[in-house]
């Protein structure tokens, strides 16, 4: 007999995922101070970091200031959007923080509901997705660098991620 719910979940895996990529203002790293970010992003007409970025991660947001979208990659910590910021408003110096916090939706997640995936875990560098048993993954927030890999490489948009 054949079951309609795992043939469903299969199909997905090859069907065009569209994220609800809300723009949700995470600014890139190496921002070493917020109230500098926001007064001083604004003066680069140039827009140097997006044309840095080799992820292409970068984005204008509502206010038309950098931030991030995960949509199709993630940050590899490069430093090029640092070195590209003729203001210093990202500097390579500075920690290399994304101000995300990223989670899974459990009743999405086909590794949840029995189908095996491991599409989050083997984007993931640090090894901070591990599974409980074989079918349950979840982020490890101490060790995750929210790098974002895992968001778009989710075929059913499982990984969600916000400003934290």
């Amino acid at each position: 007999m054949k079951d309609p719910k795992k043939r469903e979940a299969f199909a997905s895996l090859f069907k065009p995922r569209a994220h609800n990529a809300k723009r949700t203002s995470i600014r890139p790293p190496y921002a070493k101070d917020k109230a500098l970010f926001d007064t001083h992003c604004l003066t680069c007409k140039e827009l140097f970091c997006l044309e840095a970025c080799e992820e292409n991660i970068i984005v204008l947001d509502e206010e038309k200031k950098p931030c991030l979208l995960f949509t199709q990659s993630g940050c590899t910590f490069c430093e090029e959007c640092a070195k590209a910021c003729p203001f210093g408003v990202l500097e390579s110096m500075a920690p290399r923080v994304i101000y995300a916090k990223f989670s899974i939706d459990t009743k999405t997640c086909l590794a949840w509901n029995g189908v095996v995936c491991r599409s989050c875990a083997d984007a993931c560098d640090v090894k901070a997705i591990p599974f409980l048993g074989m079918f349950r993954p979840i982020i490890e927030i101490d060790t995750c660098t929210r790098c974002g890999f895992c968001y778009g490489i989710c075929p059913v948009n499982a990984v969600q991620y916000q400003a934290s």
